[in-house]
């Protein structure tokens, strides 16, 4: 999906190459199938974009934590994320995943990525090395250097080992105009606002990475949320966002609260198996995680199915995406 070039008011938004409009919404973090065997799924795969974007989501997040990224060797991410960008077919932008745990890695994805035309170069923080916040500065110039494209930094400290400030997010910003924003699933949300002016004579787009932020997200000036959850119930997510845009707060915190009672379940068993397991019981073509990640545990089951039974009695099961193979509020398999 091409992105158009902004009039001159509007420049000083994120990046010359990204109006204002462009970086904004729900964005599902998409999981990626695999079959029993553990190969990618592309059917599935296909099934779960189109029922997203039928629910009216505003881009697709690939390649991410939801996506099992660390779980694909370095051929599956370039091709994956090809995949994404071809299925949805210019209908919305593709924010793809390049980070790895070394830059020259990133930069080489991030380069790979640019060519197969994905819209915005999503990196998130190294993993494992929990490197210092000038390293992590430099890493993120380096990569902004490296490319043309508008760059998403993504912080998940929980999962990456490291927490990327918003005062080092602003040194990047000074020196790198494509970097436009950030991804933050920190969970605190005094730090993902503080992202939004740490930029000298511009402001950043922020999402919320977390769902039990949305909406205090979307009030505070977050242009919108990332959620692995969407993966099950996208109609919520947009639903929930498009009712904050319309001043309906009312409607927004109700949904809101349907949105906690599923993103509870999250820690119940290793990431994402949970999202994996609530497609399950919603009929959604999930498939399971690459090893070692096994299935959900009987009691985060019956949570999820409990949820989810809510979620069915408000409707947001009626998408053409899903064809439930069982009752939600019947007990989940063993």
């Amino acid at each position: 999906m091409g992105i158009d070039v902004p009039s001159a008011s509007t420049r000083r938004c994120y990046h010359r190459y990204v109006p204002n409009p462009s970086l904004r919404g729900i964005l599902p973090a998409l999981v990626t199938p695999f079959r029993d065997d553990e190969r990618v799924d592309y059917g599935a795969w296909q099934k779960i974009i189109d029922a997203q974007l039928a629910a009216g989501v505003d881009g697709l997040f690939a390649g991410g934590s939801s996506g099992e990224f660390y779980a694909l060797d370095a051929e599956e991410r370039q091709v994956t994320l090809r995949f994404c960008r071809q299925a949805a077919a210019g209908r919305v932008p593709v924010y793809g995943n390049v980070g790895a745990a070394t830059t020259r890695e990133t930069v080489r994805l991030a380069q790979a990525a640019q060519t197969d035309g994905i819209d915005v170069l999503v990196v998130v923080t190294p993993y494992y090395l929990r490197p210092t916040q000038e390293e992590l500065a430099e890493h993120y110039i380096a990569v902004c250097r490296a490319v043309r494209a508008p760059v998403l930094a993504y912080n998940f400290p929980h999962h990456g080992g490291t927490d990327l400030h918003p005062e080092t997010l602003g040194r990047v910003a000074a020196r790198c105009e494509n970097l436009v924003g950030i991804k933050d699933s920190s969970g605190r949300l005094e730090q993902t606002i503080a992202y939004r002016t740490c930029a000298p004579d511009r402001g950043l787009a922020v999402f919320a990475g977390t769902e039990s932020l949305i909406v205090r997200g979307l009030r505070a000036g977050c242009v919108g949320a990332v959620s692995g959850f969407a993966n099950v119930a996208p109609r919520l997510f947009t639903d929930l966002y498009r009712a904050i845009r319309a001043g309906r707060e009312a409607e927004a915190e109700r949904l809101q609260s349907l949105a906690d009672a599923l993103s509870a379940t999250i820690w119940m068993h290793t990431f994402p198996a949970v999202i994996k397991e609530a497609m399950r019981l919603a009929g959604l073509p999930g498939g399971i995680c690459r090893r070692p990640v096994g299935p959900a545990p009987a009691e985060a089951r019956q949570r999820i199915a409990e949820s989810l039974a809510a979620l069915e009695q408000e409707g947001y099961f009626d998408e053409p995406a899903g064809r439930r193979t069982e009752s939600i509020s019947s007990p989940a398999r063993a």
